[in-house]
């Protein structure tokens, strides 16, 4: 069946400036449309969660958010919960806490996690590999400060969207072979893993059914690496990395509708033959950047309990390879 947009997000999406413009507006036009969004197509954050700003230290402070769920927790080592390191999406140019506000808000509920939500520096003003850096430096100081931020040392996820998924996924590579810390997750939502954007069938759909989609695609490929990088760099992608052994088990959640489907497809395959327990479900109907639509699609209050259920466990359904992707496609 070839892949259709979600009949309810149609009108949306007709609704939605996705044309590239100049850094700036793109920006601005992110962060009042996650604010306008609030409540139509997604969900407030629950008041069962507290959230204040931070700055992580280092050689350049990062801005972070953290997401601390304010029951009474289980007694787990002194009440200790499992914790998250979060990287938005945006393409490495765009998006910051603000527009992951309500999904990452959502996840810290539903799983009773803290999630520390960081605001890494983006191209093209900071080019690569500063917001990789940025994402490793933010990991190794909640692992380091763990106990002071509510969080279980023995139970630290790492995750992000698009670009965040990158980041994150690069970020495992880097501190496997650093020797540490120890991340017991990768929850990767709609990751971009392949920047040398590979012929793979999703990316040849999109081209052809939806052009504005695989514009985008191209755009943010050229992008990030800017002209001085190799996309074939595994730090920017992924997916060419040679050595996925080690790694941290891996959720990915991919939309149906949207270029880079085939990189979680892909990736999730790699890590399984490395020996990783890894899964990957594609959901029919959606399209890149609206598994945060709640208050909208069914569909994506199914992703929000993939990420909740991953979570609330720090753990996954391990996959063989001759598993399908889960998809309900046929």
């Amino acid at each position: 069946m070839a892949m259709e947009i979600d009949a309810a997000l149609i009108p949306v999406m007709a609704g939605l400036d996705l044309s590239p413009t100049d850094i700036a507006t793109e920006r601005a036009r992110g962060e009042a449309g996650a604010r306008a969004l609030v409540g139509i197509l997604t969900e407030p954050v629950p008041d069962s969660v507290s959230v204040r700003d931070i700055r992580i230290p280092g050689e350049v402070e990062i801005p972070a958010r953290v997401y601390t769920p304010t029951a009474t927790t289980d007694g787990n080592l002194a009440g200790l919960r499992g914790g998250m390191v979060f990287a938005h999406g945006g393409g490495w140019t765009t998006g910051s806490p603000n527009t992951a506000h309500e999904h990452v808000g959502a996840m810290a509920a539903g799983a009773d996690v803290v999630i520390v939500s960081i605001d890494y520096r983006l191209v093209p003003e900071h080019p690569f590999p500063a917001g990789l850096d940025d994402t490793i430096t933010a990991i190794r100081w909640v692992a380091a400060n763990a106990a002071e931020l509510g969080i279980d040392p023995q139970r630290i996820a790492i995750g992000g969207e698009s670009a965040g998924g990158n980041l994150v996924a690069a970020a495992a590579i880097q501190l496997r072979d650093a020797g540490g810390p120890p991340i017991v997750l990768q929850l990767l939502e709609v990751p971009v893993l392949d920047l040398g954007r590979p012929d793979t069938d999703s990316r040849r759909e999109i081209v052809e059914r939806f052009p504005i989609f695989g514009a985008a695609d191209v755009l943010i490929a050229e992008r990030y690496p800017g002209p001085d990088a190799d996309s074939a760099d595994p730090r920017i992608s992924p997916l060419k990395a040679s050595d996925l052994t080690g790694l941290p088990p891996a959720l990915l959640l991919a939309a149906d509708v949207d270029p880079v489907r085939d990189d979680s497809v892909l990736y999730a395959a790699q890590l399984t033959g490395a020996g990783v327990p890894a899964r990957v479900r594609v959901f029919p109907g959606i399209v890149h950047g609206t598994a945060g639509f709640t208050v909208l699609l069914p569909s994506a209050r199914e992703w929000l309990d993939e990420c909740v259920t991953a979570l609330r466990t720090m753990s996954v359904t391990p996959a063989t390879p001759a598993d399908p992707p889960e998809d309900g496609r046929s």
